[in-house]
């Protein structure tokens, strides 16, 4: 069987080609925006958790950004892309965990509305964005403190089900190793790299979600938005923050592993070292991130 797979791989160019109908395009898509963001979404992380961090990212800090018409591109490409790869990849874990064919359409309808309304906010956002308009503004919501502590607070939630969900895993694992049953996958470690792809996917997309809705407010003028801000150098945030930039560092390094796989036939045959790589290499370029903000929020 394996043979015919590499053999069907060589001669169509990918596994994706022998997907039927629109799981194809599905397929494609996540790979291509994939590609996209290893450079978008990995180098916007470089600028704002290790050049810069975020309780840095102020509306001064955006505005100057903003100032140049090339970083609005590269800001809405970045939330095109990174936005509907979690939506359409949340397509996949729709299906996994719910069987009832009526809750999957009513879940992916709901994904698709989501997402809709939340590429029209942040494109609103990014393209009407007028600093000395803004900074100047006199509106209703000028002054909406409570609409960032919303959406601040809500950021608490985030980090609770990720803080249960390490706690969890940790749980599972000490009570294996205590009872002498080694907590390993009796298949392979792909089932590990499978779920942590899944788990990494969900969160991170839970996060965006909240984090557009925060850029927003800088239409709402700077007392409002920089309070939005104010929330990353909580201390009950920063490990969440932290687990943020290795949850994207290891989506983006298990992507890259998973294209080997679809496209090499080396990838499938390395499939359980390219596991341990990813995980080495996310544990190796989340720990600088880590030292910078810890180092400028608590020294």
């Amino acid at each position: 069987m394996a043979a015919i797979i590499s053999d069907r791989r060589a001669q169509s160019g990918g596994v994706g080609a022998l997907i039927p109908g629109a799981d194809r395009l599905v397929w494609y898509f996540l790979r291509v925006s994939g590609v996209a963001l290893l450079g978008l979404a990995l180098g916007h992380l470089f600028i704002t958790h290790y050049i810069n961090i975020p309780s840095e990212t102020t509306f001064e800090w955006v505005a100057r950004r903003w100032a140049n018409p090339l970083w609005r591109a590269f800001d809405w490409v970045l939330l095109l892309a990174s936005l509907w790869h979690g939506i359409v990849g949340l397509r996949y874990s729709i299906t996994d965990f719910l069987r009832r064919p009526g809750w999957r359409v009513t879940a992916f309808s709901v994904a698709l509305a989501v997402g809709i309304a939340w590429t029209a906010l942040g494109s609103i956002t990014i393209f009407t964005f007028n600093e000395s308009e803004v900074a100047n503004n006199q509106g209703p919501l000028a002054d909406a403190i409570w609409v960032s502590d919303v959406i601040g607070y809500s950021l608490f939630g985030v980090a609770i089900a990720t803080y249960l969900g390490i706690a969890a895993i940790a749980f599972y694992v000490i009570r294996s190793l205590r009872s002498g049953v080694v907590p390993i996958y009796n298949g392979d470690l792909g089932q590990y790299a499978w779920v942590m792809h899944r788990a990494t996917g969900i969160g991170t997309v839970l996060f965006l979600l909240v984090h557009i809705l925060s850029i927003m407010l800088i239409g709402f003028g700077p007392e409002v938005y920089d309070h939005s801000v104010e929330f990353y150098s909580i201390p009950f945030l920063i490990p969440m923050e932290i687990a943020l930039v290795g949850a994207v560092i290891y989506h983006s390094l298990n992507g890259i592993r998973i294209l080997l796989i679809d496209f090499w036939e080396m990838g499938v045959r390395r499939q359980r070292q390219l596991y341990w790589a990813a995980l080495i290499g996310t544990v190796a370029l989340t720990l600088p991130s880590a030292i910078i903000i810890f180092a400028h929020e608590f020294f």
